[in-house]
């Protein structure tokens, strides 16, 4: 199938008598958006901005990684491109952000990657301005860490999503970019080590 033949209501198993809601073999929680911004908000205040980043980029990979193999294992797709393009599809079902693709490339064979988009209406840049004034760096963590966790999935490496553009930071609106680790130079090194750090089990 396609990546935009995918309905995520028709996927979703609701047993009330058990008190489990799940996708295939995930088991789904829904929280509202205020609850998990004011999660975020307390982290940032208990913790400090950059371990609460990190918090949140681990949470999201986590969230992507395990939407992805989901997909790959029960779903067939026409191609790997309609695979790899269905990350924004139940991104978008998920109602984190409403995700568009722009430019996608790869090759694993050359070991080359790159993935750009738009987000709108991402529920993180509403939660951190809610709390908080711009920031000087892009604030959409866990969905920087979904589209990495995803990515990274399909990709068989770590490659690394981060906002050029975010609202959280003053922009109009966000926008994403995905690409192998050396391609982003020192902009990507706090992004890279919180990853390989997870991925290395510490």
């Amino acid at each position: 199938m396609k990546a935009v033949d995918f309905n995520l209501k028709d996927h979703l198993d609701f047993d009330f008598e058990h008190g489990v809601t799940s996708f295939k073999d995930s088991r789904l929680v829904i929280f509202d958006s205020n609850a998990i911004g004011l999660l975020r908000q307390n982290l940032i205040e208990e913790i400090g901005f950059e371990k609460a980043r990190a918090f949140f980029l681990k949470f999201g990979y986590q969230n992507g990684y395990t939407d992805f193999m989901q997909m790959k294992i029960n779903y067939s797709f026409e191609s790997e491109m309609e695979l790899l393009a269905s990350g924004p599809i139940i991104h978008t079902w998920e109602g984190i952000v409403s995700a568009k693709p722009i430019e996608i490339n790869f090759d694993r064979e050359k070991d080359e990657f790159y993935f750009t988009g738009n987000w709108g209406n991402s529920y993180e840049a509403e939660q951190h301005l809610s709390f908080n004034e711009v920031a000087d760096e892009p604030t959409c963590w866990s969905l920087m860490g979904y589209a990495t966790g995803w990515c990274t999935a399909f990709f068989g490496k770590l490659v690394v999503a981060i906002e050029p553009v975010c609202r959280g930071k003053g922009d109009s609106h966000c926008e994403w970019k995905i690409q192998r680790p050396a391609a982003w130079g020192k902009l990507g090194e706090p992004y890279i080590k919180i990853y390989e750090e997870l991925m290395s089990g510490k």
